[in-house]
């Protein structure tokens, strides 16, 4: 446990002003030396060619639906290029692929982007597997998919959410002095079938229960408070009410966004386009039909971290493991 702050006075009122500010490859063939006996038949350079191009499986056909804002959107395409290489993509924004007059290609999967692309494929594909991706977990079970069993080979997600067992490993080798975390359930823990860590315990969250009176409950024994997507317990009208009360405690929020951070939380791991497509590309190589009926919910492999000095200068917390901002990093550089 870290010690509380005292003096936090001129902390307090940066937070808020703040907080008023914030709310609103294949492989290329290679002829082989090989010892003949004369009268052996010997494949020439270009049979070979031909052999091992043939045995090479085709790349996987793919439509690319966006459905983000435009800024959102054009970071997607820039990902796309730069993570799909020499794939077969196709991209459509969902305003253009809704209107009557579009005609759907013929491709092996429909990769979305945003919960509206994923909405908008549901609806209109037949036959093809869907692989719905930047959108968040609650997002993805709010979607109506009533009638994908008989339309769709497999719907796949690849949640933006980060598992909360990943937020507690690298906020506790950042600053180690950060032991025993607490997690309200609900949406974007991230847990993934796996049990929950012994350094994590989880809260039910209880809606007639005013949220001071809940969270004096779980950062009273607590050395850090992990938040998630779950726009039920988190978002824009509670954002300055989980902070200040979580520094009143002399405690560290883990944000689930940069925003969160920006506006006062201690830390937080996030994925890129770039990094959610890498990782869906990877399975595309891997996996380039739509003979795959296996349902697959995945969090992202590949992330980035982004932590706040200032908050952590003010409560005191030491930092002993260095992070490059905009650095992709996977699960192993934190372990100890």
């Amino acid at each position: 446990m870290h010690q509380c702050v005292h003096k936090p006075g001129r902390y307090f009122a940066n937070l808020s002003v703040l907080l008023v500010c914030l709310l609103c490859s294949p492989k290329s063939a290679v002829a082989h030396s090989i010892d003949a006996k004369p009268d052996e038949p010997i494949i020439s350079d270009a049979a070979a060619l031909d052999v091992e191009i043939a045995a090479t499986p085709s790349l996987p056909r793919i439509l690319v639906l966006l459905g983000l804002r435009e800024q959102a959107n054009q970071l997607v395409k820039i990902a796309v290029v730069e993570e799909f290489g020499d794939m077969d993509v196709q991209q459509v924004e969902t305003s253009e692929a809704a209107s009557p007059g579009y005609r759907w290609p013929e491709v092996d999967t429909v990769v979305t982007a945003g919960r509206s692309g994923c909405q908008l494929a549901l609806q209109a594909v037949r036959d093809i597997r869907i692989f719905c991706t930047l959108l968040t977990e609650e997002g993805f079970h709010s979607l109506n998919t009533s009638n994908r069993e008989t339309n769709t080979p497999s719907l796949s997600a690849l949640f933006i959410d980060q598992p909360a067992s990943r937020q507690m490993q690298i906020a506790n080798r950042i600053y180690p002095s950060l032991a025993q975390f607490s997690i309200f359930s609900g949406h974007g823990m991230g847990s993934d079938g796996d049990e929950v860590p012994s350094a994590m315990d989880v809260f039910p969250f209880r809606a007639t229960v005013p949220l001071p009176t809940q969270l004096s409950d779980v950062l009273n024994a607590h050395d850090a408070l992990i938040t998630t997507s779950d726009s039920g317990i988190y978002n824009a009208s509670t954002l300055s009410t989980v902070l200040l009360t979580a520094y009143g405690y002399g405690k560290p929020v883990i944000g689930y966004s940069r925003a969160y951070v920006k506006a006062g939380a201690l830390l937080t791991c996030y994925s890129t386009p770039g990094q959610i497509l890498r990782q869906v590309a990877q399975y595309l190589v891997e996996n380039p039909t739509s003979s795959i009926t296996e349902d697959r919910k995945n969090y992202p492999e590949y992330f980035s971290v982004v932590d706040n000095p200032r908050v952590a200068r003010s409560l005191g917390l030491i930092k002993e493991f260095n992070i490059t901002p905009g650095e992709s990093y996977i699960d192993a550089d934190f372990k100890p």
